[in-house]
């Protein structure tokens, strides 16, 4: 009856997975290596939980092509399991790194560990080690499980310790998502573990990748991967309603942002360093505002932040708290590059009626005048 009970649970998870996927799979963004990985955790959680349900059918029955079943089910079960938890440490190395390069040697790593799982799971069928299928048709646990058992757990304690040591590579809506990623997956597959005959480790996995959807994947509809910061989708959605409910006391300021001689360091150092680069440009900008300001990234090298300010001494007051944090950012910085920015900034008067491209025109002229007067 535990059993029964256990197994609707998995069937419910794979329902809601087969909607995660369907709705992910149909987004542009698939194309991006971030959703590749994650369309993937969710092909193999939907083939596990199919592969355990059927070892469940088979187990008991009599006859022996359902011995064979039993046996096949179990045995890819036991092959394919860690595979789960090896794609999600190479997930978490990617969403830090955002570099495919990065990945590649700890892929090759995962890949040989597989490999001797796979080999134990097969000789398994002879010796029993991981598990085994008794005359009556009966699985069992075998009496080195606990090896398949460290591996997986292994596997979920290096993924969660690497998300620890980087956390200040990682913004913070995603660390807290990146952690609570762990806490269903980890509570369902322990109850698996000690309570043999129940199925709540795919509930936990299940939910554990709903918490990744909804705080990580779902948001690169409005966000720059490469950055963390909103994108210019979502900027023109933002400005256009703030404009639309503008008053004398519920105006914003806003500053373009330009990165000077961004292309120069591009040329020099290569693409990757590039990328460095914008993201030490967003730590610096994230560094000089407040918790609700509004930062977006409105081209190459370019951004742009919304604030409810429409006091030109807060205005400028924040402008120079950027213009310091970035001297500090080169003094104390061992990085090959210097980072420094153009500025054009301004309050929306209310009363203008400017539309946004008009007032986006505005501040670009504003940052060109003030690149005009470093050079």
């Amino acid at each position: 009856m535990v059993t029964l009970k256990t197994m609707d649970s998995s069937i419910i998870s794979f329902i809601i997975l087969i909607f995660i996927y369907a709705n992910a799979y149909n987004r542009s963004e698939k194309v991006l290596m971030h959703y590749k990985l994650f369309i993937n955790l969710i092909r193999i959680n939907m083939t596990l939980i199919v592969i355990d349900i059927l070892g469940w059918v088979f187990n008991g029955l009599p006859g022996t092509m359902n011995m064979v079943y039993n046996t096949g089910f179990n045995m890819l079960l036991y092959i394919i399991v860690p595979m789960a938890p090896s794609l999600w440490v190479i997930y978490v190395k990617f969403h830090v790194f955002r570099n495919e390069n990065r990945i590649i040697k700890v892929t090759r790593v995962l890949m040989a560990l597989l490999a001797v799982n796979a080999v134990i799971t097969v000789t398994s069928l002879y010796t029993g080690w991981f598990f085994s299928v008794d005359a009556g048709n009966i699985y069992h646990r075998g009496d080195y499980f606990w090896v398949h058992a460290i591996y997986c757990y292994a596997l979920i304690a290096y993924s969660l310790y690497f998300v620890l040591i980087n956390r200040s590579l990682i913004e913070k809506r995603y660390y807290l998502s990146l952690l609570l990623f762990y806490l269903p997956q980890t509570i369902g597959t322990t109850i698996q573990m000690f309570y043999y005959g129940v199925s709540y480790n795919w509930t936990g996995m299940m939910l554990s990748l709903l918490i990744i959807y909804f705080n990580i994947q779902d948001r690169g509809l409005n966000t720059d991967y490469l950055t963390g910061v909103y994108n210019r989708r979502q900027l023109d959605g933002y400005i256009n309603e703030k404009i639309r409910n503008g008053t004398d006391a519920r105006s914003f300021s806003a500053i373009l942002i330009d990165i000077n001689e961004f292309k120069s360091i591009n040329d020099r150092f290569g693409h990757e360093t590039g990328d460095e680069a914008l993201k030490d440009a967003v730590s610096i900008i994230r560094k000089s505002l407040r918790q609700d300001d509004f930062v977006a990234r409105f081209g190459g090298d370019e951004f742009v932040i919304i604030m409810d300010i429409h006091k030109r001494e807060l205005l400028e007051q924040t402008v120079k708290r950027i213009a310091d944090n970035v001297e500090n950012f080169n003094m104390e910085s061992l990085k090959p590059y210097k980072i420094n920015f153009s500025m054009g900034y301004d309050i929306y008067d209310s009363h203008s009626k400017l539309k946004l491209d008009d007032f986006f025109n505005h501040i670009d002229m504003l940052m060109y005048d003030n690149k005009k007067s470093r050079l």
